[in-house]
This record gives structure tokens, sequence and C-alpha cells, in this order.
């Protein structure tokens, strides 16, 4: 690592991170990378509801994705890393659910979708005094709240419960990256080393952008696919997909790396 100069002339070396280091930011990159995809789910939910998926609602659109991603998760019952991938997706959606079952979330629905949460009928407001009618009305209103806000909190646990299937994927598919990346480097060094030795030209350029263009195969299309509002997307064509980009990135970052170190 070449040190770099500083203002009093003594050269100082850059800051490298350690292994601890390393794997806090990676975990803690993942923990952010998960809630925001958990709030953007949410917000995609709410606006769907009013916009693209009226009839349906943005409840049972929500029940439906994560059922459909089961599905895609049973239609492969075993990985390298998961013995049973269908029993370990059930438990989180159990370990999803935890939080709003402990806090009430889901009897506090159960409550305000009651038959007898109907509000008070037109007619008997009308006969009651001013400040009956007052009370009437926000008793109403509270419960019009309520009722709102514990079917968008039902919601967001359903899309938690969507984001961490879709990251027991992610979690699937790693074997399948490190192949990708197993190749890709030794298909480079391959053709490093015939670049060297035919003298073939330097090109910082595209060691820079094929190094670029790698970190976001390798999260690019998982930060997408976290995120997606919509049904019928098979994880198993973007894991393809992705795989094979993180190999050609791979394979162009280590075949362009300079001839000499």
């Amino acid at each position: 690592m070449t040190p770099r100069p500083t203002q009093g002339g003594a050269p100082v070396r850059a800051r490298t991170r350690g292994p601890v280091e390393l794997t806090l930011e990676v975990a803690f990159g993942l923990i952010f990378v998960s809630l925001f995809a958990w709030f953007i789910g949410v917000m995609i939910e709410l606006a769907g509801h009013y916009v693209l998926w009226k009839e349906e609602g943005a409840l049972a659109h929500s029940q439906r994705i994560v059922a459909q991603d089961m599905g895609y998760i049973a239609a492969a019952p075993r990985s390298l890393l998961i013995d049973d991938t269908e029993g370990f997706a059930h438990r989180l959606n159990g370990w999803a659910a935890w939080p709003y079952e402990r806090l009430g979330v889901l009897a506090w629905y159960g409550r305000t979708h009651a038959p007898g949460q109907e509000p008070a009928a037109p007619a008997s407001q009308r006969k009651a005094s001013a400040p009956q009618q007052l009370g009437l009305g926000l008793q109403s209103a509270t419960r019009s709240i309520g009722k709102t806000a514990s079917y968008w909190a039902v919601v967001s646990m359903h899309v938690a419960q969507d984001v961490l299937l879709r990251l027991s994927v992610a979690l699937f598919a790693l074997p399948a990256f490190a192949l990708a990346c197993i190749v890709g480097i030794v298909d480079g060094l391959v053709r490093r080393d015939l670049r060297r030795w035919q003298g073939g030209r330097e090109s910082s350029f595209v060691y820079h952008h094929a190094k670029r263009y790698t970190a976001w195969a390798l999260t690019g299309g998982f930060g997408l696919y976290l995120t997606w509002p919509f049904g019928g997307f098979n994880p198993a064509y973007m894991v393809l997909v992705f795989t094979v980009l993180v190999a050609a990135t791979l394979s162009t970052t280590v075949g362009s790396f300079k001839k000499y170190v």
C-alpha cells in the first residue's frame, strides 16, 4: 500500500479494516438493508392498496406474496447450507410474527375488526343530544383510526415475513455465488497470465469499472428482489442471472488487474 504524505512531510499509511470491523460492517449493512426493504415494502403496499390492487386489498396481497414465496422455497426442499428449507422458512415466519404477537397487534386487529365493532346507526345518532352526538362521533373516529392502524400493522407483519423469506433465498443461494466467484477468479487469472506473457495492454479504466459492477452484481440484485412488490417472480431465475453476472464481472476484474505487482 502506498503511503500518503501529510503536511508535515511524514508518510502516513491508510488505515486498514480488520476482520472484526468488516464483519460488523457487513452485519449492520445487512440489518439496514433489511429494514429499508421492509419500510419500502410497506410504502408500496400502502400505495398499491389505493392504486394497483384496490379490489384485492393490501392485506390479501401481502398474504398472497408470502404464500407464493413459500411455494418457491418448497420447490427446493434442500440446500447445501440448510437441510430443510421449508421448515426453516416456517420458523422465519414465526420469528417475524413473534413481536407482533407479544405486543398484542394481532389481538388488537381481531378486536377492531370484530362484527360488534361497527359504528352506531345514524338514526340513533339523530335522536341523541348534541353532547352525546359529539361523544358518538369521537368514538366512531377512534374506532375508524384504530381499525385502519391495526390493518396496516398486520400488513407490515406480512411484509416483514416476506423480507425474511427472501433473505433466506439469498442464504440458500450463497453456494451458487461462491462457485461463481471461484469460476470468475480462475478464469480471470488465466486471462491475466495470457495477457502478461503476450504483452497485452494495461487498462485501469476496465479494471475499476468491472470492480464496481462486481459489487453491484453481488448486492444490487438482492436489494431489488427484497423490495419487489409483484408476484410471479421466481427467485431461481434471478439467482441464475446474477451468478452469471458475478462470474463475468469478477473474471474481467481479475483479468484486467495490473500484470506486475
